[in-house]
């Protein structure tokens, strides 16, 4: 069991660098609508597309170093996805300070520590290696006060998601959020792009977080 320990940590640190990843995005978003545009413009599109051509010089700084093609995808279709926001969403009222993006990590830095013990020395239970998926997401969209979700629309989504190859999750998740967007439930876009980076090797074990978050959430909703 010892070999969950640094998986844990491995992932909660991946987490961190992928939260900072996409505040990045949503503050260029915010601050540069030319930017804005040219990411918008590569959603559903593959990295050789001609419409990607002018996202990799927004994009190719901010990628993990020597990283696979399905690492790069993974991060421009959560930039497409952030940049195909309504306008409003980049409202001039949200955060935009530089420590935004280190919230990620000094929260997950911080949580081994809540019983004062060194960060060295702490053993589980830590924070959670998981952030919220998109499974619960749909969950919530769908006990969404105002405008929710229909139980039904929702679990043929979360089921059509699931069943998806690498290829078809970049292809049906632009439908699937907008459906969300509707409901104004928050999308944690770093969770987002952590499974997306790993669907490749683990669409089964990421697959059923998504559809037990979803029933977890959805339990007590009424079916139509």
């Amino acid at each position: 069991m010892t070999f969950q320990v640094p998986e844990a940590t491995n992932r909660q640190r991946n987490r961190a660098t992928y939260a900072a990843f996409t505040t990045h995005i949503e503050r260029l978003c915010r601050t540069d609508p030319g930017a804005r545009a040219a990411l918008r413009a590569g959603l559903r599109r593959d990295l050789d597309h001609p419409r990607t051509r002018p996202m990799h010089r927004l994009l190719t700084p901010r990628l993990p170093d020597g990283c696979d093609d399905t690492t790069a995808q993974a991060h421009y279709t959560v930039a497409s996805l952030i940049a195909a926001q309504p306008r409003h969403a980049f409202s001039p009222d949200q955060k935009d300070d530089e420590d935004t993006a280190h919230e990620h990590e000094t929260a997950e830095s911080q949580a081994p520590n809540e019983e004062g013990e060194p960060a060295e020395e702490a053993a589980p239970p830590g924070p959670s290696p998981y952030g919220s998926s998109f499974g619960a997401t749909l969950g919530q969209a769908v006990t969404a006060k105002g405008k929710p979700m229909r139980m039904s629309a929702a679990e043929s989504r979360i089921n059509l998601l699931t069943r998806q190859s690498l290829r078809g999750i970049h292809l049906h998740l632009p439908s699937a959020v907008n459906q969300v967007r509707t409901t104004g439930v928050f999308i944690d876009w770093g969770q987002l792009l952590a499974d997306l980076v790993d669907w490749q090797y683990q669409s089964g074990r990421i697959s059923r977080r998504w559809l037990q978050d979803f029933y977890r959430i959805t339990a007590g909703a009424d079916r139509d």
